[in-house]
């Protein structure tokens, strides 16, 4: 998402009129409207190092402002939303992102050092004392992605800052916009069963592999070296038999799938639920399971 440089600008329009006389009569005139834009000194971009987002992550903010006027800002006062949101069915806003910090804050390029905001149930406050005419400041701060966050492919999060300062007329708005990124998030949880297993019996190994993204995990290859290796596998995917083409087990170690097979092993994308009371979202991952069994 691009941001473009915000300020605020007031547009002024006047147009004259005038009265005159010849002879008995009056005339009347009417000039064209003419126009002006009255701007504000501080002009400020708002973006982010990070071109989307994901569960947990750490999003890098970048603030930027510019005083093109001839005198000083005074109480320059930044607060930032944190991309607060009311959810679809809801009447309460959450907030989803939580302030790492530390933030720095830079004057016409040089580190002038760290900047503390005041943290608030829905936002932050940064505030510089002073901005000197012509000088420019640039703020960077961490926000971490909460359990408030959509996390779906089609959401975002859109973060707001609302800039005042005692010489201006107006607050002075931007925000920046990050999608959820696209991706798999893939982890394995092994079982063997029974326990104990007696010599010669059949041990089964159960493998269940869970998807937290929101993205199904595609061309996904499960390998495993047992030790000691049983013999006569059967192996099957979500309760379906796979045929031993399916899969190489050499020495003990299996290839589910072979390279030399159409059977696929995929994980399908979790799914989002969100509260509408309470705002906070549901991960409930995508699952597939893997068992293999062989005598011991």
């Amino acid at each position: 998402y691009r941001n473009e440089e915000h300020n605020m600008a007031t547009r002024i329009t006047n147009q004259a009129t005038l009265t005159y006389q010849y002879g008995n009569m009056t005339g009347v005139a009417s000039s064209n409207i003419a126009t002006a834009t009255l701007q504000e000194a501080l002009t400020t971009v708002k973006t982010a190092l990070d071109t989307a987002y994901r569960a947990d992550q750490a999003i890098t903010y970048i603030l930027t402002m510019a005083n093109s006027g001839s005198n000083a800002l005074t109480n320059v006062t930044i607060t930032d939303d944190l991309g607060t949101y009311t959810p679809a069915g809801g009447t309460t806003p959450v907030t989803p992102l939580t302030y790492a910090g530390p933030a720095q804050l830079y004057i016409n390029g040089v580190l002038s050092g760290a900047i503390t905001p005041a943290v608030n149930d829905r936002s932050i406050v940064f505030t510089i004392p002073s901005l000197a005419a012509g000088a420019n400041a640039m703020i960077l701060y961490k926000a971490n992605v909460n359990g408030f966050a959509p996390l779906s492919t089609d959401t975002s999060i859109t973060n707001t800052v609302s800039i005042t300062a005692d010489e201006l007329t107006d607050a002075l708005q931007d925000s920046h916009t990050l999608a959820a990124e696209a991706y798999a998030n893939v982890s394995i949880l092994k079982d063997m069963s029974p326990d104990p297993v007696t010599d010669g019996g059949v041990l089964t190994y159960s493998f269940t592999l869970y998807n937290y993204g929101n993205t199904e995990a595609t061309n996904v290859v499960l390998r495993d070296a047992f030790s000691p290796a049983p013999a006569g596998l059967t192996v099957s995917i979500n309760g379906t038999a796979v045929p031993s083409s399916g899969y190489t087990y050499t020495d003990g170690v299996l290839t589910l799938p072979s390279t030399a097979t159409a059977i696929t092993l995929t994980v399908p994308a979790a799914t989002f639920t969100q509260d509408a009371t309470t705002g906070a979202v549901t991960i409930n991952p995508g699952m597939t399971t893997v068992t293999v069994s062989g005598t011991i």
